[in-house]
């Protein structure tokens, strides 16, 4: 891909990520969350997490083992899996999560789109979202993700930096290597690990559905 189609891309899906590493105070907790549920060990910014603990923009979360949790921020839905840990990053101006850095295991989020573009940050990858539901799965080679509905753009970080959007109604993933000897790290995959069941049940608590065209199996 040209680079000048790149960075226009970049710049149009992905402008938020050029503050999000600047941290500053929040100065209200308006968007802070009660946690929903957990089980296991839960940590906010190294403290262990109870059911009454804050959750705002600027934290990190993290689980161990057999653990889980699920928080709300503003009209977004966060189920961190076991082993993981995520960094809500926030730009000042917008006084809520824009970006966050998912620095390993696995994360499923639903995403409105009444605070506009947002970016997560992975290992091998950074992507671009809106009005999403999503799976992502990370180690330091690889990031399993899955676009469960609505639009995504990825971008690697491998030498090429290859840019991939996705639109989808129900499930497309992909595999994204950090190494790959054909120079192709964006790879089809198959839905694993996360099931329609939970996505209803993460739009339920902000009192919303998976969109039109998103049909469980299940149901």
């Amino acid at each position: 891909m040209p680079n000048d189609q790149l960075n226009s891309s970049r710049r149009r899906f992905l402008a938020v990520s050029a503050s999000s590493t600047l941290l500053g105070l929040i100065p209200e907790l308006a968007y802070a969350s009660v946690i929903r549920t957990m089980q296991g060990q839960v940590w906010v910014n190294t403290v262990p997490a109870t059911l009454n603990t804050l959750i705002k923009p600027g934290d990190t979360v993290k689980t161990g083992a057999d653990s889980q949790v699920i928080f709300v921020i503003g009209d977004d839905v966060y189920k961190l899996g076991a082993r993981s840990s995520l960094r809500l990053r926030y730009n000042p101006g917008f006084s809520i999560v824009n970006a966050m850095h998912l620095i390993s295991g696995s994360l499923l989020g639903v995403f409105g789109k009444r605070h506009g573009n947002k970016v997560i940050e992975t290992q091998t990858a950074t992507i671009g979202i809106r009005g999403t539901g999503l799976f992502l799965d990370t180690n330091p080679n690889n990031t399993y993700f899955c676009t469960c509905y609505g639009d995504t753009e990825m971008i690697t970080h491998d030498s090429n930096r290859q840019l991939k959007p996705v639109n989808a109604t129900y499930h497309k993933a992909y595999s994204i290597s950090s190494h790959d000897a054909h120079n192709t790290p964006i790879a089809s995959d198959i839905m694993k690990d996360h099931t329609d069941d939970e996505l209803y049940y993460l739009e339920s608590l902000v009192g919303r559905q998976p969109p039109a065209g998103f049909k469980s199996k299940s149901n």
